[in-house]
């Protein structure tokens, strides 16, 4: 057992890189002051910073793919396409419409929106009401999610 956790850290190893950042006091001091204030260590608190700091711009409603991928374990097309769905879903959340249209309109190939489907199902971001079809939409529960 212990060598088979061993062999994950190796393959793991390669997957990860180090950067070092210079500050001065003044920096570091408020940098230890906002992670204390967030509850992390002062490492957490930069290393989330460095993970937003390429994410794509939140849209007019204030939702960012990234971080929404993020916080549900899913791919930013699946998010973007949840984005795509909820928007067109009605009070309840129903949707109906082709897998490719919301996806063409999330910005992803046609062809992934069944990808991005499982992904959103398997997180339970989506349910499937009526399963689409080769010329037949689909109609899909989409959750709200604040």
């Amino acid at each position: 057992m212990t060598g088979l956790a061993l062999r994950d850290e190796v393959e793991r190893a390669d997957q990860f890189y180090r950067f070092s950042v210079k500050c001065g006091r003044a920096m570091n001091a408020r940098l230890e002051a906002a992670a204390r204030a967030a509850g992390v260590s002062v490492t957490t608190f930069v290393q989330r910073h460095f993970e937003t700091i390429l994410d794509e711009p939140a849209d007019d409603a204030g939702f960012s793919p990234d971080v929404f991928a993020r916080k549900h374990g899913i791919s930013v097309q699946a998010a973007r396409m949840w984005s795509v769905m909820r928007k067109q879903a009605d009070p309840v959340g129903d949707v109906t419409g082709a897998l490719r249209d919301f996806a063409t309109a999330a910005r992803i190939g046609a062809g992934q929106g069944g990808e991005c489907l499982s992904e959103l199902v398997i997180a339970n971001l989506a349910r499937i009401i009526a399963r689409p079809g080769p010329g037949r939409v689909g109609t899909f529960r989409i959750s709200k999610v604040a």
